[in-house]
């Protein structure tokens, strides 16, 4: 038996883990894919992101591979764009790159890496104690612990067998693109073309490559079944009304479609499980929280373990706190991320925040920041602000 069994060798799963060898525990993390792995999302790091990886001294060498961001550009239907800077260094990372450095870290911090795909979680007692893996070549292993971490992403095993998932509510989006060339220069802004429930979105990844993604509902998706380039590319050229299009870029690699963009669960923790990342529930990737909340959730898990194993609290304590504080944080960045989404998907009142963002440089580093982790989401969900931006 170890002492944690993590499933889930991406940011989340692999910053939980290397804080919890660091602490001296024993460690058990099951991937399923080889590493480095391609994996396309938004691949943006925001200062709150970059401060997680700060503190567990990784930052350093995610610079030497990232490309430095200014800020994003946000372009609403029919309306100038607006540029809202970043007050805090944040960065365009591949994720492959990413992965790999936080994984191999945690790796040489004394982390057991298992190939497989886990399919259950062992019981013991009325709790959870451990995974149950499939192995590349068909055998199942079972890894005993004393407690396990759900770091496996949207849709997480753990979380639906420990039953800790619930239906999704909203709509289902679906995001689809890859790494082009032929944008040109994006001078160091992520630019954001939004419209109607949907958005194109483009990230300068350096070297001239670009993270291009195309988010929209299912049904959209549905209807491009035939040739989803075609539809990828129309979608694209209405939402970027003449200043971006798929005219004269080139896919590099395959390309990837990420859904659905939804995960809910009712509580971050049982007896003997804790969820971090995805795991733990999915935000609209629209706000660029992702990575921020992997790395974060991943520090709150690791600190809520090690008081126990160290006796320092009960588990049922320990446990409680972090679903507590995790279901808060959530909750707070669920709502700002709504009332965003709400502001990008109705025409008129994109174009009035846009102009009030353009206005305001105190407003928008409220914003900005609030997304970022940089400050409470609270912050920015308050009458004043939500006023000052539609009013």
């Amino acid at each position: 038996m170890v002492d944690v069994a993590v499933a889930g060798g991406g940011p989340a799963g692999a910053a939980c883990a290397l804080a919890l060898a660091r602490a001296g525990l024993r460690v058990t993390l099951i991937e399923r894919a080889a590493f480095p792995r391609r994996k396309i999302c938004g691949e943006y790091l925001n200062g709150g992101a970059v401060a997680a990886l700060d503190r567990l001294g990784l930052a350093a060498a995610v610079r030497e591979h990232a490309t430095g961001l200014r800020g994003v550009r946000l372009v609403p239907p029919r309306a100038p764009a607006v540029e809202l800077p970043f007050g805090h260094g944040a960065l365009a990372c591949e994720r492959a790159t990413l992965d790999a450095l936080v994984l191999g870290a945690a790796v040489a911090a004394g982390v057991t890496l298992v190939r497989g795909r886990v399919e259950d979680v062992l019981r013991e007692g009325g709790r959870v104690a451990g995974l149950r893996l499939r192995r590349d070549d068909g055998g199942i292993d079972d890894v005993p612990a004393r407690w396990t971490v759900g770091a496996d992403g949207c849709g997480s095993v753990v979380a639906r067998r420990a039953g800790l998932a619930r239906p999704s509510r909203g709509r289902s989006r679906f995001a689809v693109g890859g790494h082009y060339t032929g944008f040109g220069n994006l001078d160091g802004y992520v630019e954001m073309y939004v419209g109607a429930g949907a958005y194109f979105a483009l990230n300068p990844l350096g070297g001239g490559l670009t993270n291009v993604m195309v988010v929209v509902p299912k049904t959209a998706l549905a209807a491009w079944s035939a040739d989803v380039d075609r539809g990828i590319a129309g979608k694209a050229a209405e939402l970027g009304r003449g200043h971006r299009s798929f005219a004269d870029a080139q896919l590099t690699g395959p390309r990837a479609a990420v859904g659905p963009l939804a995960h809910d669960v009712r509580a971050a923790a049982a007896p003997g499980v804790l969820l971090a990342g995805d795991a733990a529930g999915f935000l609209n990737p629209f706000t660029g929280q992702g990575v921020f909340l992997a790395l974060t959730s991943a520090e709150c898990a690791a600190r809520a373990i090690v008081a126990v194993a160290r006796g320092a609290a009960s588990e049922e304590r320990a446990f409680a706190r972090y679903a507590r504080e995790r279901s808060a944080d959530f909750a707070a960045r669920k709502r700002l991320s709504a009332a965003v989404g709400a502001l990008i998907d109705v025409a008129p009142l994109a174009r009035r925040a846009a102009a009030n963002l353009a206005r305001s440089p105190r407003l928008s580093a409220t914003l900005v920041d609030a997304l970022a982790g940089l400050r409470a989401p609270q912050s920015a969900f308050t009458p004043a602000v939500l006023g000052k931006l539609v009013l």
